[in-house]
């Protein structure tokens, strides 16, 4: 597993735990448009980090290749 796609799955795993640790209270007293933007507001973080880390390691990865060139 690369580096990025570990650190999307943890975060992904901790996302989930926090929803399901207070998500369900917000949704017990009734708050559940807060619920629901906390939720879309961690999923659209989690897939920019992918997409960051990815490519920040496509960089790291042409740097080194570009070295061993030379």
């Amino acid at each position: 597993m690369k580096k990025h796609q570990f650190i999307t799955v943890l975060l992904s795993l901790y996302a989930l735990f926090m929803t399901l640790y207070f998500g369900l209270d917000l949704l017990k007293e009734g708050q559940s448009l807060r619920f629901w933007l906390t939720l879309i507001a961690e999923t659209i973080v989690i897939v920019l980090a992918f997409f960051a880390l990815r490519r920040r390691d496509q960089l790291r990865k042409n740097r080194k290749i570009r070295e061993a060139q030379e």
